[in-house]
């Protein structure tokens, strides 16, 4: 029967290994001569990045640092602070050698705790949860006819969306950062941050044409000024993937991520110091998917032999569609201080979370605010609260099973001192996210009939009475008593394959 059996292939991405592991961190140091001593610390901030990965044989190997910035006063009350790169090696073992396989991991801060131990020493304990997983595309075989008079067919149709792969793409970034004319020189750097976004992708002849931003903020001392001045900007960019089949008809979720980032002053030929050095480094992700849908059979028997059937339940995912838009969130905090002026605020994402509810997508976050402040005594002071946002998104219409990582970053935040104890704080949100729909189905890998084994005989006529139940199709009924779909769809002049309960059907035997 072999030859009367028609197979397809199908492929989907098959998650070969996801875990977690947590790397610690564990250091004391002495700041360097031109720091000066610690009198209070107000904030120790540790931002993990994975520079490079990799996977040989059993070994999973992660190389990355972790960017520890510990912000203070001295003794004069002045706001200083100091970075330390804290590198770090992860490996794992795990049980089986794959080849030919996607590698991706991620990173994030756990907990970190910092102390001073003296005026000039730093302990600092925390940890780095680093998420890993391992996929490829691979080919299921599933039959989508079989030309036999004697085998019933209940035939479907499978979202079978292709993945057609992952790829991973690193850019290198390097600008100088010039101050205006007006903009007073810099002394010294307090902190840095920076965030990347992905704004646009298109996709053309193989290749998905990735544009995006990477906001920088610098926090720096001026000479000649008490207050602390800051440096935004926005650095676009631009970069090509290269995934092989990707045409019109595809989808794409792509995400960037800084796997590098490092800003030094630069001192001019005068002795000036107006630029920075920017040196980045953004990991480029890009999952690529196109529609496919293909006939199949969801379930068959024959009406003459008994037969085996083997079915494969399986999961088919598709991008729904993609979210890239900036969100707008404002909202006022209360300070338990009187404050006189703002030295630094700034912002970053604590938490998220994604429901699906009333025909929305609803991305609910905490932000965490950072703000250091002075009183009317000119006294530093520190301070740090947590923000909810509700951002809603509107769906399409979709019959399966909903999903969402979304990829949310704060490009900018800024506020208006309403009082001396209150703040209303503006944040403009970065949100990136590619709704995924899954559905799962039951399809037919293999059929063999047995040509030794009849059918057991239900009949004792040409025809038997059959009253329906709640829920019956003529497919169920027609199964039972190994009958043709078809036959009992004419005798009965039925246009549905539903059925109302209570209805009586004429089922031919034959």
């Amino acid at each position: 029967m072999e030859d009367k059996i028609l197979k397809t292939n199908i492929y989907l991405n098959d998650v070969l290994f996801n875990d977690s592991c947590e790397q610690a961190i564990d250091i004391d140091f002495t700041l360097p001569d031109y720091c000066p001593d610690i009198s209070k610390i107000f904030k120790c901030q540790a931002v993990p990045r994975v520079s490079s990965k990799g996977l040989n044989g059993k070994n999973i190997n992660i190389d990355g640092t972790v960017l520890l910035t510990i912000i203070y006063s001295d003794r004069d009350g002045n706001l200083c602070s100091y970075e330390y790169q804290y590198p770090f090696s992860k490996n794992l073992e795990i049980t089986e050698e794959f080849s030919g396989v996607n590698l991706a991991c991620y990173t994030k801060t756990e907990y970190i705790n910092c102390r001073a131990i003296t005026g000039r020493k730093v302990d600092i304990h925390g940890a780095v949860g680093i998420i890993i997983k391992i996929f490829k595309r691979k080919s299921e075989e599933i039959i989508s006819d079989i030309d036999d008079s004697n085998i019933e067919l209940y035939r479907g149709v499978a979202p079978a969306t292709v993945p057609m792969g992952y790829a991973e793409k690193y850019l290198l970034v390097e600008e100088e950062l010039i101050l205006s004319e007006s903009q007073p020189n810099v002394r010294n750097i307090l902190r840095t941050d920076a965030k990347s976004c992905i704004r646009e992708t298109k996709i053309v002849n193989d290749k998905a044409v990735v544009k995006g931003e990477m906001t920088v903020c610098i926090l720096y001392c001026a000479e000649g000024i008490s207050c602390p001045q800051n440096f935004k900007t926005t650095i676009p960019f631009s970069q090509i993937i290269d995934v092989d089949g990707l045409n019109d008809s595809c989808s794409c979720e792509t995400k960037s991520e800084i796997a590098f980032f490092e800003v030094k002053p630069r001192v001019s030929s005068t002795g000036e110091i107006k630029t920075f050095a920017l040196t980045a480094k953004l990991l480029l992700t890009t999952s690529a998917w196109c529609s496919n849908e293909i006939a199949v059979v969801l379930d068959a028997f024959s009406r003459k032999y008994q037969a085996d059937i083997k079915k494969n339940k399986m999961c088919f995912e598709k991008i729904l569609f993609n979210i890239s838009e900036t969100y707008h969130c404002k909202k006022g905090i209360e300070l338990e201080n009187s404050i006189d002026s703002i030295i630094d605020l700034w912002c970053n994402i604590n938490s998220v979370s994604v429901r699906f509810e009333n025909e929305n997508i609803i991305i609910l976050g905490v932000i965490s605010a950072s703000i250091i402040a002075s009183d009317q005594k000119e006294n530093l002071c520190y301070f740090e609260k947590t923000i909810d946002f509700e951002y809603k998104y509107p769906l399409p219409q979709y019959s399966g099973i909903l999903s969402c990582k979304p990829e949310i970053e704060i490009i900018s935040c800024s506020y208006t001192l309403l009082s001396p104890e209150n703040i209303e704080i503006r944040a403009d949100i970065s949100v990136n996210a590619a709704i995924y729909e899954k559905n799962e189905m039951s399809l037919i890998s293999d059929f063999c009939v047995d040509k030794n084994k009849l059918n057991c005989s239900n009949k004792k006529g040409a025809m038997i009475i059959y009253f329906t139940s709640e829920g019956d199709r003529v497919w169920d009924i027609a199964r039972i008593y190994n009958s043709a779909v078809q036959d009992i769809m004419k005798i009965n002049n039925l246009e549905s394959e539903t059925l109302p309960e209570g209805k009586m059907l004429l089922i031919p035997m034959t």
